[in-house]
């Protein structure tokens, strides 16, 4: 699938700071997720690691992945640390992000 081809997403900044116009193009999907690495990114709040892992073994039934990596951030407020994310994109195919309370 080429670029032109793929779906894009317009973010809209609740704060009123202006994006700009330029569309974003979204990732390729996977066809199957059978055989993939599932990537859990849990957000630390409280619950977000027990609502992640009923998630993904409902999908791992499924779909019976090679793998599950599970990482938490070190804050519910702020982004992952940048080698956090190295992480999930050296060893999962796709990612849930989670939240919980």
């Amino acid at each position: 699938m080429t670029t032109a081809n793929r779906p894009t997403v317009q973010l809209i900044d609740p704060t009123g700071f202006d994006p700009g116009e330029t569309a974003m193009v979204m990732a390729p999907r996977p066809i199957d997720l059978r055989g993939k690495r599932l990537g859990l990114l849990d957000n630390s709040k409280a619950n977000s690691d027990a609502i992640l892992w009923a998630i993904a073994r409902e999908l791992d039934a499924e779909f019976e992945f090679a793998d599950i990596f599970h990482v938490t951030k070190h804050s519910a407020s702020l982004p992952p640390f940048p080698e956090v994310m190295a992480d999930l994109h050296r060893n999962a195919d796709f990612v849930i992000a989670g939240v919980g309370d």
